[in-house]
């Protein structure tokens, strides 16, 4: 992997701790003309990359710009986070391997702590004084929260002016609570896509829709040539409804922009507004139908049938479509083949108008400690190197909007990178955005409720009555 100068510089200029990183004057100097050799991974002088700390590679440690002298020797920086290792899968070597340039440039050393119970114990952590340095926040809503009980460090500004120069048009916002930067941006993922069988779109002679008109148009061609256009499954223990709030989110865009969006999850206007009963509609015209899900039984077992199973009837030829995030790919069964000639592909949900939504989520990282290694870490965190490198080893999507998409290895994932890239307005789940006795309380629950025979006025109506009053 081949680490910019910025990427390091980023670092040492958040460590507080220049003079031991090298001259930032001259970083920033040779930025331009260094372009095309940060580009190729070599020096202009043509040297390989080789560091004076020991090991690591790439251009940030070539000519001397950067001088690593181990300035956070013997000192540890603990990670707190949801990604944590299973009996199938190691991530945390990943995401640790990641850090090994900057741990050689400064002689710190990353302790990464994972956990299955991360919504209880960060409470915990926090409240009882034993703040991790740096924290993985899957919800900004829960950042928000900590920050305002002040159990975080305000960024300093040479972390702050990264979050707000380098990331997706939206992520700012999120990593701000009550005008002061807290958090920088990590991992994203997309949610706006719909999964299909070009296979048997080829065979029935279906075209991919680009507006949302056209998709509604295909869904009924699908239903009158005797097919089930969609297969939705919502099933998630105690977070079924989920994916279902995914669908409300989406269309809340489609239907009434982002201004209505973030007013709605701020609670600026109420859930039983006019304009949330007309999105609530405009999602059960698609989830709520039988014409459109093969039955009314196939409609009550959204809320019992598991949310990795919602696709599967596609590969079955039970169904065309299967709207449901980037993170899908992972779940078709071993030896499924994704791609235009593949067993199953992906596009975008479409949008009416000029204007390209695209639903997401991701995580922020936040400052649990004031130190000088703590926001090192952070802004190595949220540099294109460190994050190009989760893209292709974890498939991991990135906010920051400086990674090469050149460089994304997996095909599959390029698209979803592009399609982020492509986009004119990002929106953060709403869900995550909503206080968690919303969020994932009653929205989950109430919209499950809904789907399976519930009114919409029930539904707005007892989500309004649910909100915290402050």
């Amino acid at each position: 992997m081949k680490i910019s100068k910025r990427a390091i510089g980023l670092a040492c200029a958040a460590s507080l701790a220049l003079a031991a990183c090298g001259s930032s004057s001259d970083t920033e100097a040779s930025d331009d003309s260094t372009a095309s050799s940060e580009a190729t991974g070599t020096s202009e002088a043509g040297g390989s990359a080789t560091s004076e700390a020991g090991g690591a590679s790439g251009e940030a440690l070539l000519d001397g710009e950067i001088k690593c002298e181990n300035q956070f020797e013997g000192k540890t920086v603990t990670v707190f986070s949801p990604v944590r290792d299973s009996e199938n899968d190691t991530p945390i070597a990943d995401y640790v391997a990641g850090y090994k340039p900057l741990e050689d440039c400064t002689g710190l050393k990353i302790e990464w702590q994972g956990t299955d119970q991360f919504e209880t114990e960060i409470n915990v952590r926090l409240e009882g004084g034993d703040a991790p340095d740096v924290i993985d926040f899957p919800q900004p809503g829960l950042m928000a929260a900590a920050a305002r009980k002040g159990y975080l460090q305000e960024l300093p500004d040479s972390v702050a002016s990264h979050t707000k120069a380098d990331f997706f048009e939206g992520w700012l916002g999120y990593s701000t609570v009550d005008d002061k930067v807290y958090g920088i941006p990590g991992r994203s993922n997309i949610k706006s896509l719909v999964w299909y069988s070009p296979a048997a779109f080829k065979e029935k002679g279906y075209a991919i829709p680009t507006t949302l008109d056209e998709l509604k148009t295909l869904s009924d061609k699908i239903a009158a040539d005797g097919g089930t256009p969609w297969c939705v499954g919502a099933e998630s223990g105690v977070a079924t409804g989920w994916v279902l709030t995914d669908w409300m989110e989406d269309m809340m865009l489609r239907v009434n922009g982002e201004e209505v969006y973030d007013q709605w999850v701020n609670h600026e206007i109420p859930f039983n507004d006019a304009k949330v009963k007309a999105v609530a509609d405009a999602v059960g015209s698609y989830v709520k139908n039988p014409t459109y899900l093969g039955s009314e039984n196939n409609i009550k077992a959204i809320a019992t049938t598991k949310f990795q199973d919602g696709g599967l009837p596609i590969l079955a030829g039970n169904c065309f479509m299967h709207r449901q995030a980037s993170f899908y790919s992972g779940l078709w069964p071993d030896g499924t083949t994704i791609g235009a000639d593949g067993d199953i592909d992906f596009f975008y949900l479409p949008s009416n108008g000029d204007t390209k939504y695209m639903l997401g989520a991701g995580d922020i990282y936040a400052a649990g400690t004031d130190k000088p290694e703590t926001y090192a870490v952070l802004a190595y965190t949220g540099s294109s190197d460190y994050q190009l490198h989760l893209v292709n080893t974890r498939g991991e999507l990135s906010p920051n909007k400086n990674v090469d998409l050149a460089e994304i290895e997996d095909p599959m994932v390029k698209r979803f990178a592009e399609l982020q890239a492509d986009a004119d307005v990002f929106r953060f789940d709403g869900s995550d955005l909503m206080p968690g006795a919303v969020g994932s309380g009653t929205l989950w629950t109430e919209i499950t409720a809904w789907v399976t025979g519930g009114s919409t006025d029930d539904f707005v109506n007892n989500v309004e009555d649910s909100w915290p009053a402050s």
